[in-house]
């Protein structure tokens, strides 16, 4: 295991070791960085990007040392290396930017005071005379591999904005109008400040990306054109994102004041100082041009001076080549939001219909591995976010590094969910996955919607399952990569017989005859709470000998301690809550999506109260167009006296009757999980 150490402990200096360390790792090397380094500010994107390399140095064998920033060398490093009594054929190479000879020899002698032998530091100087960032601490270095970019249809143009102010409104309002170009697409990479500017701005619906929040490397494989402002390069992450740009075949425009890129010697075009002006320039003199300009660049010295392979051959390591673990293709579905049960039922039923040379797998929460596996299908677990934990997204930071595990390059993800969380965004990037997006419509009001889809770039499917009436379907976004299918839901078949059997087993098992089966599905309060409703519900149901009143709920699902006090209300969870309905005379239930389909094209009578939670989608506009057909009653969250007249009229005026006759003649669109399967097994791989 080769350790990346560093002279000082810092954000600068922890900013190189893990974008060296990333670039080692794509160049086959085992690599890692003791987890002593991680700063205590280090923000998400780079808890992201360590995630894979932090390590305790006691459970790994060092195999060769890198240290960083030697020309400024702390205690904490020498005591370190002594603790560790590194053996003498382990190798150690330092590499630093040495003011003066004199700066060299000091720096060599440190380490050979805490090492007991000489180490092999390398001056940079010698490497790149002239550097984009001299304060950097990592090798400005990159893999020399152009690639041709002239096919690309619509270029992605990436702006730095640097040490740039914002409180121009004209110059955000330009931003805006270049958003919205038809012939390229602009991304801004933007500090904290800046985007805090932006998002507090009538412009924060504009495509913004932290420095942190993807790494250098694969920042330059997903940028066609990078665009520099401000004074100076904006730290480490934008000089190595620079160079890797340019060695990959991208074009650079050197924007900034002091033309910092340019007098590094790298072969970058000088554009104008402002981005009043940067339209034109694109439009009117690189876009048609982007081939001539990288194919000039490749034939520039520069990349000489930035060619990793010199610094590795001087460091004596040769490249590796690791070997794909599997050759065939793997689909993993990743079914998420809350406990995740909805999305994970929707994958289970599009996975069955998969062609039958794909055997897919899961990735799930602990709440959804049961009925991914009653499925046949494996499933990797997941860890679940707890409400005690101090690090708000440290599950997902685990479930970034699962997905890494079991995914290799042009492996297949399915991702259903609403938002698309950075372990999906970085892993399909990342391991140049095929990714299709199943992403359910009704968003609730005043989410930003061009925020949510800052990241559908990523997919190359986006597969929308409809809802039963045209009017719920609204559109978020257009191209052929957005996909329409029909309703996505479990289908259930029961006969006369099979329904008056399960409801004698249900009057033996609960020791009571009934003539009215009524089955509430409120959830299990996660989402919003309904336990007072329930409790209604169990008030007036209590009296009644001729019914029987159920709470269904998923297994693992939150149940009210109150609930259990009723003696005509029992508790049941499973998986088979359809099966129950089917038998039941009336339901009570909330309206998603899973729930609203399977009343509606299982014909069961049913009251709709609609969970409210922000994140959720409009649940309430999905139960008023039922209401509105005669197919449903609909009780809000506030409607308590509604819901007991409600229930009266149901189960002893006739009205059951009503929703049963609406039910049978509505005619409902095709069910889609046949072509959502379809879409999904010819998903190509990215490029």
């Amino acid at each position: 295991m080769i350790f990346i150490e560093a002279g000082t402990h810092s954000l600068r200096t922890f900013d190189a070791q893990l974008i060296f360390a990333d670039q080692l790792t794509a160049r086959g090397f085992n690599v890692c960085i003791d987890a002593e380094y991680l700063p205590k500010d280090a923000g998400r994107g780079r808890v992201y990007d360590a995630a894979k390399f932090l390590v305790d140095p006691g459970e790994h064998e060092v195999e060769r040392v890198f240290v960083l920033g030697a020309e400024e060398i702390d205690d904490l490093l020498l005591a370190s290396l002594r603790q560790r009594q590194l053996a003498a054929n382990v190798p150690v190479v330092a590499t630093g930017r040495f003011e003066t000879q004199q700066s060299y020899i000091g720096a060599k002698a440190r380490l050979a005071y805490a090492l007991g032998r000489e180490a092999t530091v390398l001056d940079l100087t010698d490497f790149q005379p002239r550097s984009m960032l001299p304060s950097a601490a990592c090798p400005l270095v990159a893999d020399i591999r152009p690639t041709a970019r002239s096919a690309v249809e619509k270029p992605n143009v990436a702006v730095v904005l640097g040490s740039m102010e914002l409180d121009a409104p004209e110059t955000l309002s330009c931003l805006a109008r270049m958003s919205n170009r038809s012939d390229y697409t602009l991304q801004l990479i933007v500090n904290g400040a800046q985007n805090k500017v932006i998002n507090e701005s009538p412009f924060h619906d504009l495509p913004t990306i932290l420095y942190t929040d993807l790494s250098a490397r694969i920042l330059a494989k997903t940028t066609d054109v990078l665009v520099m402002f401000g004074h100076g390069v904006a730290g480490v992450r934008m000089a190595a994102l620079a160079v890797e740009l340019i060695a990959t075949g991208g074009v650079a425009i050197d924007c900034t004041d002091d033309e910092a890129i340019v007098s590094s010697g790298a072969p970058a075009l000088i554009g104008p100082k402002t981005p009043l002006a940067l339209d034109g320039y694109l439009t009117g003199k690189i876009l048609e041009n982007l081939a001539g300009v990288a194919e000039q660049a490749t034939k520039s010295q520069w990349l000489h001076s930035v060619d990793i392979s010199r610094l590795e051959k001087a460091a004596d390591l040769k490249p590796q080549k690791r070997e794909p673990i599997r050759t065939a293709q793997r689909t993993v579905f990743f079914p998420t939001n809350g406990v995740g049960l909805g999305h994970a039922q929707r994958c289970a039923i599009i996975a069955k219909e998969l062609p039958d040379d794909m055997a897919p797998i899961f990735a799930a929460f602990p709440s959804c591995v049961p009925l991914v596996r009653r499925e046949g299908m494996d499933s990797i677990p997941l860890v679940q976010r707890t409400e005690v934990s101090a690090n708000f997204n440290g599950n997902d930071i685990l479930t970034y590094r699962r997905l890494g595990a079991a995914l290799q390059e042009n492996d297949r993800l399915v991702f259903d969910g609403g938002y698309v969380f950075d372990s999906v965004y970085r892993t399909i990037l990342e391991r140049n996955l095929s990714a299709v997006w199943i992403r359910r419509g009704l968003w609730p009001d005043g989410r930003s919607r061009p925020r949510m889809l800052q990241r559908e770039a990523v997919f190359d499917k986006v597969i929308v399952p409809s809802e039963a009436f045209e009017e719920l379907n609204d559109t978020y976004s257009y191209g052929d990569h957005v996909r329409n299918v029909g309703p996505i839901f479990r289908r259930v078949v029961q006969s006369g017989d099979e329904r008056q059997g399960l409801r004698g087993r249900l009057a033996e098992r609960f020791g009571r005859e009934f003539d009215h089966l009524v089955v509430s599905m409120l959830g299990g309060g996660v989402a919003s709470d309904r336990s007072a409703q329930l409790q209604a519900i169990s008030g007036m149901l209590e009296d009644r000998s001729d019914c029987l009143h159920l709470v269904v709920t998923w297994p693992g699902s939150k149940v009210q301690p109150a609930t259990f006090g009723w003696s005509n209300t029992h508790v049941v969870q499973t998986f088979e809550a359809t099966t129950l309905c089917l038998a039941a005379d009336l339901v009570i239930s909330a309206a998603g999506y899973n729930s609203v389909l399977e009343i509606l094209y299982n014909k069961i009578p049913a009251i709709l109260i609609p969970q409210s939670a922000p994140y959720l989608d409009n649940q309430e506009r999905r139960a008023q167009a039922l209401a509105d057909r005669d197919l449903c009653a609909i009780i809000t969250e506030k409607e308590f006296m509604k819901l007991e007249r409600t229930v009266s009229d149901c189960l002893d005026q006739g009205d059951l009757e009503v929703y049963r006759t609406a039910l049978n003649k509505i005619e409902l669109p095709e069910p889609g999980a046949a072509k959502a399967a379809e879409i999904i097994a010819e998903a190509k791989c990215r490029k």
